[in-house]
């Protein structure tokens, strides 16, 4: 997939979340650039050393490529070398972090629609290609800069894989979820790209700026109240909550009436804090340690 990469640097986002530095090797925490090589190899260390691999709970791993039972409904072909060495960077940092009762499969694969899901009968991860070919679309739509174009549509499917994510903690983990459970994961993601640095914040709002965009074709005698998501306006809104909220003093530039609006600003340091305060409680009985 051209360009579509997560970066281990939502591994280092992940390791600050929950005050783990180990976990990820300085030479792999780089910033800002969500795009690698196109000859990168994982990792050969072990996903999980012996001297991580004592949690009580751990009894699977993260792995990338499809499930036994995927590939039993339907043949698969094989992912290209470089997705395969991003997804595997990725599978070894959360194989690092986080104990799983079952394996989990991590994949890049061609669905005949524009989206991202989790399966909870195959426990799998699936970013399709469409979907990369739709944030394309829809980024042309504010900018011609085809450089700017990529970083926003990587930033955003980051978001996607980490909303994914967290719908599969849910269920494999089998966490609570009170309220809109599209609405936690939507807060997990935006968390995890929030790393505390200028990189992050500026993924952040790349992601939250498809969610405005793609709420401007919206016919508003055919919304879809019934349906389990917020609406993308909100989604956009709550999105630019916490990335204010995360740090108000450098991110006063986007409350105004082109951005957040000064009303819901004013709660947004607490609802970050609340947040992340949320995750850190529900995933701290699995971090490895």
């Amino acid at each position: 997939m051209k360009r579509l990469s997560l970066g281990v640097i939502a591994l280092a986002a992940m390791g600050l979340l929950f005050g783990l530095s180990q976990f990820i090797t300085p030479s792999n925490a780089q910033s800002g650039n969500f795009n690698g090589p196109a000859n990168a190899r994982p990792a050969s260390t072990p996903a999980k050393p012996a001297t991580l691999a004592k949690h009580p709970l751990d009894k699977g791993d993260f792995k990338v490529g499809f499930s036994p039972v995927s590939r039993a409904q339907q043949p698969k072909k094989a992912m290209p070398k470089d997705e395969v060495a991003v997804l595997q960077e990725i599978a070894d940092g959360l194989n690092k972090l986080l104990a799983l009762p079952r394996d989990v499969y991590l994949n890049f694969d061609k669905c005949g629609e524009a989206n991202a899901f989790y399966n909870s009968d195959t426990t799998e991860v699936t970013i399709c290609y469409e979907l990369e070919e739709q944030f394309q679309d829809e980024f042309k739509s504010i900018t011609k800069d085809q450089a700017k174009i990529d970083d926003m549509v990587s930033d955003t499917i980051m978001q996607a894989f980490f909303h994914e994510l967290g719908h599969c903690l849910i269920d494999v983990l089998d966490l609570p979820a009170t309220g809109r459970e599209e609405d936690a994961v939507d807060q997990l993601a935006t968390i995890l790209i929030l790393d505390g640095s200028p990189e992050g914040r500026r993924s952040a709002i790349n992601a939250a700026l498809e969610f405005d965009i793609a709420s401007r074709d919206t016919d508003p005698n055919d919304m879809a109240y019934w349906d389990e998501h917020s609406f993308s306006k909100t989604r956009f809104y709550d999105m630019l909550c916490l990335v204010y909220g995360s740090d108000p003093k450098n991110m006063r530039t986007i409350v105004g009436p082109d951005g957040l609006p000064e009303e819901r600003a004013v709660r947004c340091t607490s609802e970050y804090q609340r947040a992340e305060r949320a995750w850190l409680r529900l995933l701290e009985p699995y971090i490895i340690k």
